[in-house]
């Protein structure tokens, strides 16, 4: 395991992660750069690490200083280890664009966002975009009011965690015919239990009655 670094974009750093193929878990925080080479957001070259598994990354802004908020249309040019399981990302602006190149990560397993800023809050995710193997997604803060969800977006999920997303409006129907999902969990989002109270009935009428459970904090449930 290592943690927890300070990266910013120089170009000799993109051989140092080749010096670790084995490293399994890895902390850092990435100061804001801009890549002029390819027009895209910096981001280290990770997918040397073949072993890599968990993975927590915390953007740090330039304008951090002037209270301005980073440019959230700006693309990323992620280089995730193929490998990853776990992935956080903390505080990073993403468009659609750049959640659907996670999406791609074959073998993720869970993923949390903080803090996150999405750009034109809007989350829309196209056929292809499949999270083929995610079992938990938590967004934790995120500024998001509008999610279009596809029928195959999210085939193996099992738990949804959404922690304080005032700004979303509904939670996507299309969660109800994910057969693998056994809990939603809401935290100081209010204005999403009567979409959930939807979700909980329509999916158990498909289910024949196998419980969709709606949790609160600490895992109490919010619904009978």
């Amino acid at each position: 395991m290592l943690g927890k670094l300070m990266l910013s974009y120089w170009k000799d750093k993109e051989d140092i992660f080749k010096r670790l193929p084995n490293l399994h878990h890895l902390t850092f925080e990435l100061k804001e750069s801009w890549d002029y080479s390819t027009e895209q957001y910096w981001f280290p070259k990770l997918d040397c690490l073949t072993e890599q598994e968990n993975l927590i990354v915390c953007f740090k802004s330039s304008n951090t200083n002037d209270g301005c908020s980073p440019a959230t249309n700006r693309p990323w040019n992620f280089h995730f280890p193929l490998n990853l399981k776990k992935l956080l990302l903390d505080e990073f602006p993403l468009t659609s664009d750049s959640l659907s190149t996670i999406a791609r990560l074959p073998n993720l397993e869970e993923l949390s966002l903080y803090r996150t800023i999405i750009h034109g809050e809007e989350w829309n995710m196209g056929e292809k975009d499949t999270f083929k193997n995610l079992k938990y997604l938590e967004l934790h803060q995120v500024t998001l009011a509008r999610w279009e969800v596809g029928e195959e977006s999210f085939p193996a999920l099992e738990r949804l965690e959404l922690w304080r997303c005032h700004m979303l409006e509904e939670i996507p129907p299309s969660f109800g015919d994910i057969y693998s999902l056994k809990i939603i969990t809401l935290v100081d989002s209010p204005q999403l239990e009567d979409s959930t109270i939807k979700i909980k009935e329509y999916a158990e009428d498909m289910r024949g009655g196998d419980e969709l459970q709606i949790l609160g904090r600490n895992n109490i449930s919010l619904f009978k």
